[in-house]
């Protein structure tokens, strides 16, 4: 019931969206007064039904045989984050636990957030919203005479009144969607067909009109700062277009993930700067990262990173930059930029709900900051992702069409 969202979602039908929040809060009633093996089965299974895919990218590394290991981590890692919340039987502790469970980063992976059961549907997805739910769960269990009307104000005074308008960058934009498979994506032999594929995208765009042309993480999967003449190409291009592309960097012996942006025959460079638990970086002790990194990636280092979020201006518009995981990081919208820009490549996971997930999220946040994201993809849809609307609003402006 809790994790419903993530899968009626998929469907993008309104009837479907305004059901999936009341599923979760029936879900919610029945978990506030589970015994503590219901409360740990609860969080195993919602771990392994948010983040099964995860294991996914291990094909890649020629560990596929480790992908059941790898979800059964993930189901006892939130089995016992619930075990803990349903320890004491005091239904506001158990509250308080669970509000404070999107709150908390095991190993730095900050996408077990259950405001996002709200993204979809009437509610404000929000601290605020997820309280007043919970705070109606309460009254129906504690008040004796008035249950329902206790549960009606919760309802109610979580509900979403207010939308913010969204934002859109003044020049003709294009989010550049790729679907190249991982096996041929970081294969030396298809180095050259992917950069004449990604080139020929930027003349097709150009010669239709686009102002800024933006494409997925890693779109050239080389350390660009270190291809003098591929870098003249684009800049060239950029006469015509600004681009900004996902790619690597290679600086004093480090490794970035990195955007570059190429405007007016200049280039400017964006590291990464928070990076993928266990797939960037090892959020572990020393001796643990090294023989984590020597198994499973040919003991190469981690990436390097910049110490924080980097904006760059397009047509005077002030950009946030965000590569990937960055984008669904509370610490990205800092101060609440008007625009954010993302780039992605989700073939490490596709097909899974991953994409889905991702997008839930970016929405979450969208939302919280009165953002507007333009995000390109590399293995899902690449789109452009503003605050939630009111579902009513949403509803009636469908008969309208």
């Amino acid at each position: 019931m809790i994790s419903n969202f993530i899968f009626l979602t998929l469907f993008d039908n309104l009837i479907l969206e305004f059901i999936s929040p009341f599923l979760a809060i029936y879900g919610f009633y029945k978990l506030f007064d589970a015994n503590r093996f219901e409360f740990f089965h609860t969080g195993f299974f919602i771990g392994i039904l948010w983040f099964y895919w995860v294991s996914f990218s291990l094909v890649y590394y020629g560990f596929a045989f480790l992908i059941p290991l790898e979800i059964l981590f993930f189901g006892l890692v939130y089995g016992l984050i619930f075990l803990v919340c349903g320890w004491w039987k005091n239904k506001f502790i158990r509250a308080i636990l669970l509000i404070l469970i999107s709150y908390f980063y095991p190993f730095n992976f900050n996408w077990l957030n259950l405001e996002l059961v709200l993204v979809p549907g009437l509610f404000e997805p929000n601290l605020r919203g997820l309280c007043a739910i919970f705070a109606g769960i309460l009254a129906f269990y504690y008040l004796k005479k008035f249950k329902l009307l206790g549960l009606f104000v919760g309802v109610i005074l979580a509900l979403q009144i207010t939308q913010e308008k969204p934002n859109f960058l003044p020049l003709k934009t294009k989010l550049i969607n790729t679907q190249i498979s991982q096996y041929t994506k970081w294969n030396p032999k298809f180095s050259k067909q992917h950069i004449i594929e990604a080139l020929n995208l930027i003349d097709e765009a150009i010669k239709d009109g686009y102002k800024f042309i933006v494409l997925p993480e890693n779109a050239f999967v080389t350390h660009l700062n270190l291809e003098p003449n591929l870098e003249q190409i684009l800049k060239e291009k950029s006469h015509f277009s600004t681009i900004l592309t996902g790619a690597l960097a290679y600086e004093n012996g480090r490794q970035y993930n990195s955007s570059f942006l190429f405007s007016k025959g200049s280039v400017q460079r964006f590291d990464k700067f928070i990076l993928v638990p266990f797939g960037e970086e090892i959020p572990l002790p020393n001796f643990i990262k090294k023989a984590l990194n020597l198994l499973f990636f040919n003991g190469a280092k981690d990436f390097d990173k910049a110490s924080s979020f980097s904006d760059y201006k397009v047509d005077n518009q002030v950009i946030r930059n965000a590569i990937c995981y960055e984008v669904t990081r509370s610490e990205t919208y800092k101060n609440s930029p008007k625009f954010v820009v993302a780039i992605s490549n989700n073939g490490w996971f596709t097909p899974s709900t991953e994409p889905n997930l991702q997008r839930l999220l970016i929405k979450y946040y969208a939302t919280k900051h009165g953002t507007t994201v333009y995000h390109s993809v590399n293995g899902s849809k690449s789109e452009i992702i503003t605050p939630k609307e009111l579902w009513v609003v949403k509803f009636i402006n469908l008969f309208k069409k």
